[in-house]
């Protein structure tokens, strides 16, 4: 999917940064991924270049035999800062929000992330706890069917039982999604990927199993 992708910040100019070089990594149909990395690896710019928010300014990002597209509903991201992904009064009128989609798609949306569609329907989105709010976000992305869906620090900052909840929501997405969680948070990495990858001087220097690439990450 990547093929020798990278990124530099402000080419061109004094302030010129370079965030990824020359990563390749292709990603299997409902591959269950996670990256992580040291702050200033690369983790984010990765994200949205595989989002479909950002375009490399080297190599090339495809799915199948064609780009990879935003537009064509390939991808969709779901942020940390939820609250600012949510654009409608309330949970239905949000998750619907952009598309002709009836009722039950949206309570069906609502089931997949684990919110009872009688209960949260109709709430507003300022009485939802931060973990609702995500959940929400997820089920207005995961509505519009994205072939990758990319997760930026899903877990952080969540008390425990709305951390429970969304560990258990991520561990169950639609088989054929594929996800790629990008987290600094990787204390149920096992239990929302199968697979690692290590972002080091804005290259991979990992990639393989989670339990042991994490494992090799932490001890070198």
């Amino acid at each position: 999917m990547l093929g020798h992708v990278g990124h530099v910040y402000s080419a061109g100019t004094p302030w010129a940064h370079r965030a990824l070089q020359d990563v390749n990594v292709t990603f299997d149909d409902g591959s269950r991924v996670v990256v992580v990395g040291p702050n200033g690896s690369g983790k984010s710019t990765l994200a949205w270049i595989l989002a479909g928010l950002l375009v490399p300014s080297e190599g090339d990002v495809t799915l199948d035999d064609g780009p990879l597209s935003i537009e064509e509903r390939h991808t969709a991201m779901a942020f940390q800062h939820a609250r600012l992904q949510l654009l409608r009064p309330t949970v239905a009128a949000d998750v619907r929000f952009g598309l002709d989609i009836d009722d039950a798609a949206v309570d069906a949306a609502l089931g997949d992330v684990g919110l009872d569609p009688d209960r949260f329907r109709a709430r507003r989105i300022d009485e939802l706890s931060g973990g609702e709010q995500r959940r929400v976000a997820l089920a207005g992305v995961l509505v519009r069917r994205p072939r990758v869906l990319v997760l930026d620090e899903p877990l952080a900052g969540l008390d425990a039982p709305s951390r429970e909840s969304l560990v258990q929501v991520l561990g169950r997405l639609p088989t054929g999604l594929t996800t790629v969680v990008v987290t600094h948070d990787t204390e149920d990495a096992d239990r929302i990927a199968d697979r690692g990858l290590v972002l080091g001087d804005s290259r991979i220097v990992a990639d393989g199993p989670v339990a042991e690439v994490l494992r090799t990450a932490v001890t070198s």
